[in-house]
């Protein structure tokens, strides 16, 4: 048996035609669940999600689950959809600032810039500290999504994931609803760190609901996104193989003459 109160629509991003037995065994295993599934053919996150929720139902409100996320206590979905009925919930709230991403001496800007729209770019700079909700996690209200471009938000790559999608559409969708509840407001970024499937991952968790990170700064995405790329594979090799040398001949330089 399964939790069967609400409906669940499960989104697939960067969907390809061999994922579809996959799923279908999954929804056909849960029959007597409400389970309907969904396709996005791109790859765009959280926000592909939620874009493909509100296009292709006729749901008034969304809670936005990504799939790193476990659910402690099922009471959740009651105190989301029946306390706060009506009312758009974050689970927490964070404050960034994009200058951050730029590095002490702005050494990731033009990496940044290779993935994300200049005059994006800037405006995300100009707005300095920006309060964002946590992982997009929470619950959306169609009326307030429907005063915004959603295509406008939707990611392409994770540099526009976190900076584009997570810092400004969430900001500018509580912007246009300020009376959002914040459900947990000390769920944030701690320092608890556990290995998940083969990773170390970060581990943001309370009584009802875990989140599980595997980027947690922006230097980590930029370096994930690097290591598929073969110019900055060999770049972090020979810049290793120099270290290596130039630890080898201070060593040198420092061992007593015989």
């Amino acid at each position: 048996m399964g939790y069967s109160k609400y409906p669940l629509l499960v989104v697939v991003n960067d969907y390809w035609d061999t994922d579809e037995a996959a799923f279908s065994r999954l929804v056909k295993k849960h029959k007597e669940l409400p389970i309907r599934l969904e396709k996005v053919e791109t790859n765009s996150f959280e926000l592909g999600g939620l874009y493909a929720a509100v296009k292709r139902t006729d749901a008034d409100e969304f809670l936005l689950l990504p799939h790193s996320c476990e659910i402690r206590n099922t009471d959740l979905f009651d105190m989301v959809f029946d306390k706060y009925r009506d009312r758009s919930v974050a689970f927490g709230v964070q404050t960034g600032n994009w200058n951050g991403a730029l590095g002490v001496r702005k050494e990731n800007e033009g990496f940044i810039l290779k993935h994300l729209n200049k005059e994006l770019h800037q405006r995300l700079l100009r707005l300095g500290s920006i309060q964002f909700w946590q992982g997009h996690i929470g619950k959306y209200r169609r009326a307030i999504l429907e005063q915004m471009q959603l295509e406008e938000y939707l990611p392409t790559n994770m540099i526009e994931a976190i900076s584009m999608s997570e810092l400004l559409f969430t900001s500018t969708y509580q912007a246009l609803d300020p009376g959002t509840v914040v459900l947990f407001p000390d769920w944030k970024d701690g320092d608890v760190l556990e290995e998940k499937f083969g990773r170390q991952r970060k581990k943001i968790a309370n009584d009802y609901i875990v989140k599980w990170k595997t980027h947690w700064t922006t230097e980590m995405v930029f370096e994930d996104m690097q290591e598929k790329i073969l110019f900055y594979r060999v770049k972090k090799a020979v810049a290793n193989k120099v270290g290596s040398l130039r630890r080898r001949m201070n060593a040198l330089r420092s061992a007593p003459n015989p």
